[in-house]
């Protein structure tokens, strides 16, 4: 039986709390933007009291600020991609010296190769001889494959 008048007298305070409460006063208000007291320069389409629509000085230093850092990560991107492309032609340029070297290289090799092949065969043509009698060819050195490259 305690409840009921305790419920009561809380929906009554609620009901003359909301009574209370200007709506004037729950209106948006910004103090940086001009009020709408409902003169020609004021927009239609805001109803009296509210804020009319126009810029903040925080939010535009804010979004300069945000501009601000926009600006320097694309800046901060373009310097990095550029840095990329030099490191490609780079990368590039040094594969193909690479390549020329493995070129000459291989090219060297089969000279050698070449060069050791005639000077075995040289070598087989002198044993041969020297087996057969011949003592120039046995007291002759072995050949050098560097004479024949």
């Amino acid at each position: 039986m305690n409840r009921v008048p305790f419920a009561l007298l809380a929906a009554g305070a609620f009901a003359a709390l909301t009574a209370s409460i200007n709506p004037a006063a729950l209106a948006q208000s910004d103090p940086h933007q001009p009020g709408n007291d409902g003169s020609a320069a004021a927009s239609v389409t805001v109803p009296p009291g509210q804020v009319a629509p126009g810029v903040d000085p925080g939010t535009a230093m804010a979004n300069g600020g945000v501009q601000g850092s926009i600006q320097s990560v694309q800046d901060q991107n373009a310097a990095s991609q550029a840095q990329y492309q030099q490191d490609l032609a780079a990368y590039d340029q040094a594969m193909r010296a690479h390549g020329r070297q493995v070129a000459r290289q291989d090219v060297r090799y089969a000279r050698q190769k070449r060069a050791y092949a005639d000077a075995m065969e040289a070598w087989r043509v002198q044993d041969y001889a020297c087996r057969h009698g011949s003592s120039r060819a046995c007291n002759s050195p072995a050949p050098d494959p560097a004479d024949y490259y």
